[in-house]
């Protein structure tokens, strides 16, 4: 294993812009991570927040923004589970229309998965997508490296020269990692490179074939089903290489610190050190969104939909265990029994399930349980959906609905406190992957979004700035639209009032 110092930090880039001078005036500024809770203005200038609070002073030559006056300005999104389809795939979605699709919904941050083509399995192909995303990118895009070459689960892929060129963490998202031994030494790779890894649970033997979860509703409409173990019995599994790869590195602690004891003649100040923080230092952050300010966790599991994984993963987090999990709006909103109508657009992976397990998933996020919401951005080409749903590709888009479905769906309807949505959308997919969190304070870096939570609108395509038209809300009347998107203080995003 290498033991050599840490690789360099995560890189997120997009395409620069001039910092602007403009006043947002007479706005809710509500950030709820950081305790800011206020009505005012608030003023941006030279990429950072110059000032905010109640009567700002308006200096000559700044640009008032007067029609955004009434709305709420929330810390920027970041989604930790987006396919942005470069390289190889650019006519399902690219970094141009992938980003401003986020930007419509609030994002400053995406992280973009590894199973393109080629897949990002090694340094150049990362440094490359990196690379393209500074000159075509609207708002941050970070990127993911596969943990296995070519996704196949056979052999380790290039880890630790993946984290020099500036990845976020690993995944082989889409394909789970079935291999003990291979995912085994993962585990203690990416643990030396403060990166963590992102785990599709999928037991592909028993996903076979399968179109939606297996239930009453399967059986109904005689699609063959995907059941709940398929994905609680991975986790089971990931969740025993998890304690024994923590139980392993706490030994390896405990014998560093007894070594320094005898060289220093007494303990060392500063308590234990976690094995995922070797010396004691931070994780390293990206260089947008600052420097990290947590220690990432060993393992995270992506788009958690049944109730059996989140007593797992309660279970895992009341012993302690370096875990987090995330789970999408589709996952949040909808059911099993929505497949009725055939809609290909709702044949997702792992499957819509049923509404006890939609419950299990909203009181895990309310809880902290779930630590934040992930979209899983899946655009696919028509014909690619537009085919009978047993031949239709998995998944959704979700960039540009996220926040109004989830306003709609839960908080309007008192499941979730506004606050914690902002919180799951914004601090916890950066608590997770090790990057310092957007905030609405002086002299912050402006990363921020304005949404009007009084504006009603029907998803439609025609709406839809990313190239994805395949998405579960079509049709659904929602609350709450993102009006505007900053990032390093310049506008990205800009909507009109009742501009589709």
């Amino acid at each position: 294993m290498d033991t050599s110092p840490r690789p360099s930090a995560p890189r997120l880039t997009c395409r620069r812009a001039l910092p602007e001078r403009f006043l947002i005036p007479a706005v809710h500024l509500f950030d709820p991570q950081h305790g800011v809770d206020l009505a005012g203005d608030l003023l941006v200038e030279e990429g950072v927040i110059a000032a905010l609070g109640e009567r700002v002073a308006l200096p000559t030559g700044v640009d008032v923004l007067d029609d955004l006056a009434g709305c709420s300005v929330f810390p920027g999104f970041v989604d930790p589970h987006v396919h942005l389809r470069t390289p190889g795939h650019e006519y399902k979605e690219d970094l141009a229309s992938g980003s401003l699709a986020a930007a419509a919904g609030g994002y400053v941050a995406v992280v973009a998965m590894a199973n393109t083509d080629p897949v990002v399995d090694c340094g150049p192909v990362a440094a490359w997508v990196l690379d393209r995303a500074e000159t075509d990118a609207v708002i941050r895009v970070g990127q993911v490296g596969a943990i296995s070459r070519g996704l196949k689960g056979e052999e380790l892929a290039e880890m630790r020269e993946l984290a020099d060129a500036g990845v976020v963490a690993f995944s082989d998202d889409g394909r789970p990692v079935s291999d003990a031994d291979l995912l085994l030494h993962a585990l203690r790779y990416a643990r030396g490179t403060g990166r963590a890894l992102l785990l599709h649970l999928e037991n592909s033997s028993l996903s076979l074939d399968g179109i939606m979860h297996e239930g009453r509703w399967s059986a109904r409409l005689g699609l063959r089903g995907i059941p709940a173990a398929c994905e609680s019995g991975p986790l089971a599994h990931e969740l025993e290489l998890v304690r024994y790869v923590d139980a392993e590195g706490e030994r390896l602690a405990a014998t560093r610190r007894e070594a320094e004891d005898q060289a220093a003649g007494g303990p060392v100040a500063g308590g234990p050190v976690r094995e995922d923080a070797p010396d004691g230092d931070p994780v390293p952050g990206g260089t947008a969104l600052g420097a990290a300010r947590a220690t990432v966790p060993l393992v995270h599991f992506q788009h958690l939909s049944a109730a059996d994984s989140v007593r797992l993963v309660r279970r895992a987090k009341e012993e302690g265990l370096p875990v987090t999990a995330e789970a999408t709006p589709h996952h949040l909103l909808l059911t099993d029994e929505r497949l009725a109508g055939f809609d290909q657009n709702l044949k997702v992976n792992p499957p819509l399930r049923s509404a006890a397990d939609r419950d299990a998933l909203v009181a895990a996020l309310a809880e902290g349980t779930i630590d934040c919401v992930a979209t899983d951005h899946a655009p696919h080409a028509p014909q690619e959906k537009e085919v009978p749903i047993e031949d239709a590709l998995f998944g959704t888009t979700g960039l540009e609905t996220a926040f109004a479905a989830l306003y709609t769906g839960l908080v309007l309807t008192g499941g979730l406190p506004l606050g914690r949505l902002i919180e799951a959308m914004s601090a916890g997919p950066c608590r997770v992957l090790g990057l310092a969190e957007p905030r609405l304070a002086l002299g912050a870096p402006a990363d921020f979004c304005v949404v009007d939570l009084g504006e009603t609108w029907k998803v439609s395509t025609a709406g839809f700035r990313g190239k994805g038209r395949n998405c579960a809300f079509l049709g659904q009347t929602l609350t709450g639209r993102v009006r505007l998107t900053v990032v390093d203080g310049a506008r990205r995003f800009a909507r009109a009032r009742g501009e589709v």
